[in-house]
């Protein structure tokens, strides 16, 4: 594919209007109409394929911290870490992190965009020994980078996106506990090997399998909060008063899962995740931060916007109507959490249900957009059929519309200390590119542990 460059500060800034933004194309039709009409050349017909070399490296010096300084600088020129001091993975290391699984070196996961380098499990095991992670911990790699190569979710988005979107790795079952991830006070922090190896390890899988690399295909105007590790935590399901998150989606009481997710993204600065209550300083009630969290949903306003920035790209879209409705990843700390059961008395259904209820809008506040946009996702079929009569009721004067599609749109899982804070990470329920921008694996394979064979 011929490519032309249009210099960003004149693109970026002139597109504040077509007649500014008119000379900047102009001056670019001469280019296109060779590239495009040009005989191909023989360069073109016969491009160079990346070297997928397997040969070890040898470093020499005087002294093993000069050969090792010479090894994170060759990884870095070449792209292939993150910028951190690393572990070198020679062979024995390599084969010492294979020990943490039975499933076979060669075996493929599938692709990882944007330049779809194939992920193997021997090629996840090198990158967790550059990580600094333990054998224990290679299946939760092995099962998240499944996650990010699964065809329907949707990496290429958060990855390559100018938006700062983020990754957030959430472990649920007993392995969690067993190799030692925090899933209490501090869950974002640093100072775990298990939760900062993990999610490091992901991030060099995503440079070394799917080749990105920050101002080449990962625009993220500033960055990425996190970058090198995501947000990785375990559920902390001693302190829930509820079933485990991953028997929620449907898996067993004693399997283990990894979910992947993401959340923030444009001008986010921090987490991406939205904060409620007052942590060790004040009391707040649960029910204010129920209100609190259902206010913010309504506010995106989900499926139901069809403003000026979007009407256009819907109209007659079926997949952008459906990118349009949001998902919600709610971690409520186990104080929130055990009031909201005990005193309360809600389940994690009944809180499904009373946000999908709370968080709507008056039919008189939606716009002629807003309607045509709530129809058609219902002529689609996407919103699901024993919600409809729902939706139609809400439109009607005096009616609500819900700013979720479905109750199950809200994800519930409980994590962090007491006292802590509950934090609400939204992503769009179909991505752009892929269908989905949440996805649960089963961590399969474990050698080392009593749990996740």
């Amino acid at each position: 594919m011929r490519i032309i460059g249009v210099p960003a500060d004149l693109y970026y800034r002139e597109r504040i209007s077509k007649e500014r933004s008119r000379p900047v194309a102009e001056k670019m039709f001469d280019t296109m109409l060779a590239s495009l009409t040009k005989p191909i050349t023989p360069e073109e017909a016969r491009p160079k394929i990346r070297s997928t070399g397997t040969e070890n490296l040898k470093f020499t010096a005087d002294t093993i911290g000069a050969a090792i300084e010479d090894c994170h600088q060759m990884f870095l020129a070449n792209q292939w870490s993150d910028g951190l001091p690393f572990i070198p993975p020679t062979p024995e290391r390599v084969k010492w992190m294979l020990s943490g699984t039975n499933r076979a070196p060669g075996e493929e996961l599938g692709p990882i965009s944007p330049r779809n380098g194939m992920a193997t499990i021997e090629k996840i095991a090198i990158n967790a020994v550059m990580a600094g992670a333990s054998p224990e911990y290679l299946p939760v790699i092995i099962a998240a980078v499944e996650g990010l190569a699964d065809p329907d979710f949707d990496e290429l988005h958060f990855a390559t996106s100018t938006g700062s979107f983020n990754l957030v790795i959430a472990v649920s079952g007993p392995m969690a506990d067993e190799i030692g991830m925090n899933s209490g006070l501090g869950l974002l922090s640093y100072g775990n090997r298990a939760n900062s190896s993990i999610g490091r390890a992901v991030r060099l899988a995503m440079i070394n399998f799917g080749h990105t690399w920050p101002a080449q295909n990962d625009m993220a105007l500033v960055g990425r909060p996190g970058a090198h590790a995501f947000l990785t935590f375990a559920e902390n399901q001693a302190q829930s008063p509820w079933p485990s998150y991953h028997e929620a989606q449907g898996f067993r009481p004693d399997d283990n899962t990894v979910t992947l997710t993401v959340t923030g993204g444009y001008s986010t600065g921090n987490t991406g995740a939205n904060i409620y209550g007052g942590g060790a300083v004040a009391l707040v009630p649960p029910e204010s931060i129920l209100k609190s969290i259902a206010s913010d949903i309504t506010n995106v306003r989900g499926g139901v916007a069809a403003d000026d920035s979007t009407g256009n790209l819907l109209a007659g879209n079926e997949k952008a109507v459906r990118s349009n409705y949001r998902k919600y990843f709610i971690v409520f700390n186990p104080e929130v959490a055990q009031e909201l059961q005990s005193r309360l008395g809600y389940t994690r259904e009944s809180l499904q249900e009373y946000l999908f209820e709370t968080a709507s809008i008056p039919y008189e506040l939606l716009s002629a957009g807003d309607i045509d946009n709530v129809k058609r996702a219902i002529d689609i079929g996407y919103i699901p059929t024993d919600r409809v009569a729902r939706f139609r009721a809400g439109l009607q004067p005096g009616g609500t519309v819900p700013m979720l599609s479905r109750p199950g749109d809200v994800h519930i899982i409980v994590a962090g200390g007491i006292p802590g804070y509950t934090m609400m990470m939204s992503y769009f329920l179909d991505g752009i590119y892929k269908p989905v921008a949440h996805i649960s694996k089963l961590i399969s394979g474990a050698q080392l542990t009593k749990t996740g064979r």
